[in-house]
């Protein structure tokens, strides 16, 4: 992390502490702890960290030009089969403006800047973050053909192969689709990536819940069911408050809620 070898580190605490006259960490077998004194060294770190994050964060905000890096964070899918055609447009406006897209399924720390702009499906904004609210975020069930023939025969959602999350991946809202029917489906395939569950259903694998705006675009699926719009979120485009007077972050929010606002029938299942 630091971006030097383990003796460079040791010789800096060794140094640290000779120069404080106290033991910063007690030395084990397995590692290093902290002593009594080191844990009054890491809040004091860590206040001085936050400090220097915000000072960044504001100076970055003060930056009047459109140039320079963002950092982009989104789903798999929403990036590849959404998000791609904007980025490629915005970069034809802003040849100057250099886009680092962070794939990534967790919400990154905007904060501590591992981003600048979050595309996120989420309910509302989170604490501390300001964003746009790019309207509803719709999913439903799919599959191809052969899949769709075999339910509308009648054959049971239970009794066919399902594509889904890695055990303990999914959401409240991915899950909450089968379990609140008491459906226990048997799962051919499961992946910690929407991205990969949805070559996996196009594929034949098994029927998936997918986004609409994944699922209604693939010539190889079918929806098996209508939306149902109790499994709705919200699509938000999110920033840090200190970052929204930067210029360039400003003309990307700017230019993506026009983008996304264009597809809202197909984020919205309709």
């Amino acid at each position: 992390m630091l971006g030097v070898n383990h003796a460079t580190v040791f010789r800096q605490v060794n140094a640290m502490e000779a120069r404080l006259g106290v033991k910063l960490f007690d030395r084990h077998r397995s590692g290093y702890g902290l002593t009594a004194a080191g844990e009054v060294a890491l809040v004091a770190a860590e206040a001085m960290e936050v400090q220097a994050l915000a000072a960044e964060r504001r100076m970055a905000g003060g930056d009047l030009s459109l140039t320079g890096t963002i950092r982009v964070t989104a789903p798999d899918d929403m990036a590849q089969r959404l998000l791609l055609p904007m980025f490629a447009q915005f970069r034809e406006r802003y040849p100057r403006i250099e886009l680092e897209v962070i794939v990534d399924n967790r919400f990154l720390n905007l904060s501590r800047r591992e981003a600048d702009v979050a595309i996120r499906p989420t309910a509302a904004a989170p604490e501390a973050m300001i964003g746009i609210n790019i309207g509803p975020l719709t999913m439903t069930l799919y599959g191809t053909p052969a899949f769709a023939a075999r339910v509308a025969a009648g054959e049971a959602l239970q009794s066919l192969p399902w594509v889904g999350w890695e055990d303990g991946a999914e959401t409240l809202r991915f899950g909450g689709f089968y379990r609140n029917r008491g459906l226990n489906p048997s799962f051919a395939y499961r992946s910690n990536s929407l991205l990969a569950q949805v070559s996996a259903a196009e594929v034949g694998m098994g029927i998936a819940v997918l986004p609409c705006f994944a699922g209604d675009v693939s010539p190889a699926l079918q929806r098996l069911e209508p939306v149902d719009p109790s499994y709705a979120t919200n699509l938000w485009l999110l920033t840090h408050p200190d970052l929204k007077r930067a210029a360039r972050i400003k003309a990307f929010l700017d230019f993506m809620s026009v983008a996304l606002r264009k597809k809202r029938r197909l984020l919205a299942g309709e």
